[in-house]
């Protein structure tokens, strides 16, 4: 005959797995059609997980479970709930399926992730290779500096040939040159030159300017 103390005693000395199962029956053989299970396969062993798994397939109700245990998830949820920024998350579908989609989800935005930066560093380099050029080198100075010397020179000598072609011009309308043959012939040929080489000088001053402003 057992006392109020020993029959204390056998209660307590049930195990956590023990204790767990006793919670989980009396949960279900409540038929109730709603379940809230937190962690439910701790401390269960292998084969409690597989009645439980069966229970669960075959129950009717519904039922929430929060649980790290994969392979139990993926034998009984078919709606998937997750946090992430703050946010609950839902994937309509059993865990199996819902992992392959994570695992895609991840690579995609590891995708999109590597695009981006690769993005920024080809517009940075591109910003740099800019500025670089922006920035002449010792040599692109030298050259500007005696390009600008040489068209201001070709700009004062524009200056004094178009002073001597009006010069010649004037003489030749001179009646004292024009009724002399000899005088006319001269200044015709000083005209000639003077005309030639204001051609010359200004085809490079064209040249000179455009070397200049491909420097700019």
């Amino acid at each position: 005959m057992f006392s109020g103390d020993d029959v204390f005693k056998k209660i307590k000395v049930l195990s956590g797995g023990e204790k767990s199962r006793v919670a989980l029956a009396k949960t279900i053989l409540s038929k109730a059609n709603f379940l809230i299970l937190d962690e439910p396969t701790n401390h269960l062993d292998m084969q409690s997980v597989g009645i439980l798994i069966q229970v669960l397939q075959d129950y009717e109700g519904s039922f929430i479970i929060v649980s790290h245990d994969r392979f139990f998830l993926s034998q009984v949820a078919n709606k998937i709930w997750w946090i992430e920024n703050h946010e609950i998350k839902e994937y309509l579908g059993p865990y199996d399926e819902y992992e392959v989609w994570m695992d895609e989800r991840h690579k995609m935005a590891k995708n999109v992730q590597k695009a981006k930066q690769d993005q920024e560093k080809k517009e940075k380099e591109q910003k740099k290779a800019e500025v670089v050029k922006t920035q002449p080198n010792e040599e692109e100075k030298k050259l500007k500096k005696k390009l600008n010397t040489r068209f201001q020179n070709l700009e004062t000598e524009l200056q004094k040939l178009k002073k001597q072609k009006e010069e010649q011009e004037a003489l030749l309308g001179d009646p004292a040159v024009f009724g002399d043959p000899t005088k006319f012939q001269k200044a015709l040929q000083n005209f000639n030159e003077v005309e030639t080489k204001l051609k010359l000088v200004t085809k490079e001053w064209e040249e000179v300017f455009e070397q200049l402003a491909g420097l700019d």
